[in-house]
């Protein structure tokens, strides 16, 4: 892997900006060649933002050439970390590929609209964020056909300086707070949000049934295959939805040098559905399998009491934008819980088609998965 930044994306950014790149520094490429994630160091005159430009230029992607942008305005910085800025530019490649060989239409049609969908929640929903949940500030978008190009807040000069691929019980604590606030935060929105004509997935996560049909059709027969529509369709008929993260693994996740305070990355694949999809594939991600069998109750219990506080919280500070009543707190926490090997199941699913022999299924997921197969066979 190549650690320079392709330049037409440096110039796209420039342009768009109106300002001068003055370095880059590539964070990965996106899944499959689909174009990269890199900070850079913007100079403004004055150390503001820039308004805006007022021509056009072409973009030289793979798949739209002499394409025409329409301008962007930037929002003025508050701060000196406003200059430090992560880019995610997607430009979809004329030749798929998938390291798993996973490159068909329906997954190139997935990925484009999830950029999409990205650029959606951080344009209209970023700022009802808070430091409870804490996300990159935006900055601007642009978009032409299926290329687009993201500019945020760069949350390592912000404090959130470490990242992790596993974590230990004590600092999964951390994301399940971050967690619990955003899943309070916009619990019962999509009726408004419709309203609104914010377009995010209809069903929040990457891996739900609906959009993983060539993974169901590969899956070995049995009872998982035979229930998948059972567990979706009880997932997706709870009564209390929020917004989920939608792929709320350990590496979207930006921590300070404490573990105590972190922030999310990566809302590709936000949408509705009840919020402990996002902790059951957190937890997954995060744990060994003996440390996820021993502390899963506790750390189930912290993610329900800082959800509890939180939804209170709304109610007592005279949040009119609330879509519950308190009356309803227990009972989506009843539900919640009750769906917790419903959401571990739904994921056994994705992966027994996806990558049967992958790592994260072990113990625990299938003693998750047999639980739930055990609650549809006496519900009959």
């Amino acid at each position: 892997m190549s650690d320079t930044v392709n330049q037409q994306y440096i110039d796209w950014l420039s342009q768009v900006c109106n300002v001068q790149v003055l370095d880059t520094q590539l964070i990965q490429p996106l899944w499959s060649g689909y174009g990269a994630c890199f900070r850079a160091t913007l100079d403004y005159p004055n150390n503001t933002f820039s308004k805006g430009y007022d021509r056009n230029s072409s973009f030289q992607g793979s798949q739209h050439n002499q394409a025409q942008r329409k301008p962007i305005s930037v929002q003025k910085g508050d701060d000196k970390a406003a200059l430090k800025v992560v880019v995610k530019c997607a430009t979809p490649p004329s030749k798929l590929s998938h390291p798993k060989g996973w490159n068909g239409e329906a997954s190139h049609n997935r990925k484009c609209q999830s950029f999409k969908v990205e650029n959606c929640f951080y344009s209209n929903l970023q700022k009802q964020t808070d430091t409870s949940c804490r996300t990159a500030r935006y900055l601007g978008h642009s978009q032409q056909g299926e290329a687009s190009l993201l500019v945020m807040e760069d949350l390592a000069h912000s404090g959130y300086s470490r990242t992790a691929s596993s974590l230990t019980a004590a600092q999964c604590n951390t994301v399940l707070k971050w967690l619990a606030n955003f899943h309070a935060r916009f619990l019962n929105v999509k009726d408004e949000f419709d309203s609104r004509n914010i377009q995010l997935w209809p069903e929040g996560t990457y891996w739900h049934l609906a959009t993983r049909k060539d993974e169901f059709h590969a899956m070995s027969d049995g009872l998982l295959k035979q229930n998948a529509v059972a567990i979706a369709t009880t997932l997706g008929d709870a009564n209390y939805h929020t917004l989920v993260h939608g792929d709320a693994k350990v590496a979207n996740f930006c921590f300070t040098n404490d573990f105590s305070d972190c922030a999310a990355v990566d809302f590709q694949y936000v949408g509705y559905g009840a919020g402990i999809k996002d902790v059951a594939y957190f937890l997954g991600s995060a744990l060994s399998t003996q440390t996820h069998m021993k502390h899963r109750d506790a750390l189930l219990n912290t993610y329900f009491q800082a959800l509890e506080g939180a939804l209170h919280a709304r109610l007592s500070n005279n949040d009119h934008s609330a879509c519950f009543k308190r009356a309803d707190i227990a009972l989506i926490i009843a539900e919640w819980k009750y769906l917790y090997s419903f959401a571990c199941a739904d994921f056994y699913r994705f992966l027994a088609g996806w990558s049967p022999e992958h790592w994260k299924i072990d113990e625990e997921l299938q003693y998750q998965t047999d639980i739930a197969l055990s609650v549809l066979a006496r519900n009959g």
